[in-house]
């Protein structure tokens, strides 16, 4: 969970050190992992993309009923326009960057970031 914490910046060390205190044993179990393509067969069907660079195994989701795009933390909404990941919080930037390229080749209609909210493209 903690592999790139030698490469953090003092002040992100010490917020992960405050979960750590926080959640020493938490867990949770995982039945499915989901896969780059994957199609879930829910809510007129949710496709997987692997939109990695915040951190390694980020995930969006395409909502392909309503061309609807979820993208947590990969994709940000600042002042109207869609911009890649917070480079403060981010892994690995140049990947994050791919990734945005790669989830706007999607026919989106919306994107919902957690930063920024919501946006009609």
């Amino acid at each position: 969970m903690f592999e790139h914490y030698d490469k953090l910046p003092v002040e992100q060390k010490a917020w992960c050190d405050k979960i750590k205190k926080e959640y020493p044993n938490f867990t949770i179990q995982v039945n499915h992992t989901l896969s780059d393509g994957e199609i879930m067969p829910v809510c007129g069907g949710i496709e997987v993309i692997h939109t990695p660079g915040h951190t390694p195994g980020h995930i969006s989701l395409f909502l392909r009923e309503s061309s609807i795009l979820v993208t947590g933390d990969a994709l940000n909404v600042i002042d109207g326009t869609l911009t890649g990941p917070n480079p403060q919080h981010t892994n690995d930037m140049e990947l994050g960057l791919r990734s945005m390229e790669k989830a706007k080749k999607f026919p989106i209609k919306a994107v919902v970031s957690h930063h920024g909210g919501y946006l009609k493209v």
